[in-house]
């Protein structure tokens, strides 16, 4: 083959490789806490399945609203976290099914600092100053996982990395499990809560929503010691799949009572 149609050739086999690869998902950004028993109780096996429900969830703003954002709908995103948790082996149940022994809220929508500049002026001098304020730092520091940072000794790279994510404006879904038998006594326990998020640039919530819990899916129940960013290769490396939401509505809980039907 002659030398120009062998590059001809190799140049439409790269064109049409391209065209095929499918595009990079965001980086998204998982931090994940377990507030209550030991982490490998509250990870289902075939010995011990853990069964949940899910108790619904909520908008809401971490910071000054942008105009604009386009939020999913939230019975969609009901079934993507119900999604998620099946690939991890987790079984939603519903009436007449296992007692549960989780239950699940979640929030999501937009994350960014809240900041106010103050200026002071000297009376002596007439000089004036002007020092910014953030109003919810503490709260968007526990998003990117800046708080766990702070435990650690971190490469310059490392923290400039989390100190950005920190910064930019973000998406985010969180996902918190509660015991149910303390919810029974009016209790709050919180067992396990995860905290995804992707930088809202050029990224919409409902378009990055799926690709968002399949990354953090691995992370439920867990415990990580610093904040994990998740990149393509990273999901390709650790192979998340995820198959549908599996309800078991076919038994009844031994020893107790059908759970009272969900309101709408």
């Amino acid at each position: 083959m002659p030398r120009f149609a062998l590059l001809v050739a190799l140049f439409v086999f790269s064109l049409a490789a391209a065209a095929s690869r499918k595009p990079e998902g965001p980086e998204v950004l998982v931090v994940s806490d377990v507030l209550n028993g030991p982490a490998e109780k509250l990870r289902p096996t075939k010995e011990n399945p853990v069964y949940y429900i899910v108790l619904g969830g909520m908008e809401r703003t971490l910071g000054d609203s942008i105009a604009g954002e386009k939020m999913p709908d939230r019975a969609v995103l009901t079934q993507e976290i119900e999604r998620a948790m099946a690939s991890q082996g987790f079984t939603l149940t519903r009436v007449g099914g296992p007692k549960p022994s989780i239950a699940l809220l979640f929030t999501y929508g937009s994350a960014n600092l809240s900041t106010a500049e103050l200026n002071d002026t000297d009376a002596t001098t007439g000089e004036t100053t002007t020092s910014t304020i953030a109003f919810n730092q503490r709260e968007i520091a526990a998003l990117v996982g800046a708080l766990k940072a702070d435990r650690h000794l971190l490469m310059s790279s490392e923290a400039d990395r989390i100190n950005e994510a920190a910064r930019e404006d973000r998406l985010y879904i969180l996902v918190a499990a509660f015991d149910v038998d303390a919810m029974v006594k009016k209790q709050k326990k919180l067992l396990w809560r995860t905290r995804i998020s992707i930088s809202s640039r050029r990224q919409s919530l409902p378009e990055s929503m799926r690709i968002m819990l399949a990354s953090a899916a691995p992370y439920f129940a867990t415990e990580t010691d610093l904040p994990r960013f998740i990149e393509d290769a990273d999901r390709r490396k650790t192979e998340v799949t995820i198959g549908p939401a599996t309800v078991v509505e076919d038994a009844v809980p031994a020893g107790g009572k059908p759970l009272a039907p969900e309101k709408k």
